[in-house]
């Protein structure tokens, strides 16, 4: 079973944080991990300050700025375009709140190389470091 992560790239409207989050968590993060072979979500949120660039060495493109989140996906899945293709299905059923920002909305999918478990100070609360690497360039979505 190849394990694989969904990176969604959003933004909420301005003014409407609140109720942008109040999907996301009630609502979206529940419909998508109905998808099969979805298992688990995190989303983040870029911190203050920071513009998603990283000096131009991995940016993150046009879409990230001030107010951008980012929702990870696992997927597990032997076959990647057939669960790819099911997620696609299943956008067509989704909704496009009034609160996201769809213009901000990017998604790409990642490989994951390995599955190792580091000691020491890692800064994940078990320890574990998962490597991603890009199965798929970058798409845009009407929804995420």
């Amino acid at each position: 079973m190849g394990t694989h992560v969904l990176v969604v790239h959003t933004r909420p409207r301005p003014g409407a944080e609140a109720e942008y989050h109040r999907w996301y968590d009630d609502f979206h993060l529940d419909e998508v991990l109905r998808v099969p072979g979805f298992t688990s979500a995190r989303r983040l949120q870029l911190l203050p300050g920071e513009t998603g660039d990283a000096g131009g060495a991995f940016p993150l493109g046009p879409q990230a700025g001030p107010g951008s989140h980012l929702a990870l996906f696992t997927v597990e899945s032997d076959d990647i375009d057939a669960t790819i293709a099911a997620f696609r299905h299943a956008q067509t059923t989704m909704r496009t709140p009034a609160c996201l920002d769809p213009d901000s909305v990017a998604l790409s999918w990642w490989r994951c190389l390995d599955r190792h478990t580091t000691t020491g100070n890692s800064g994940h609360p078990d320890g574990a470091s998962t490597a991603l690497t890009p199965a798929s360039r970058d798409r845009k979505a009407p929804t995420p």
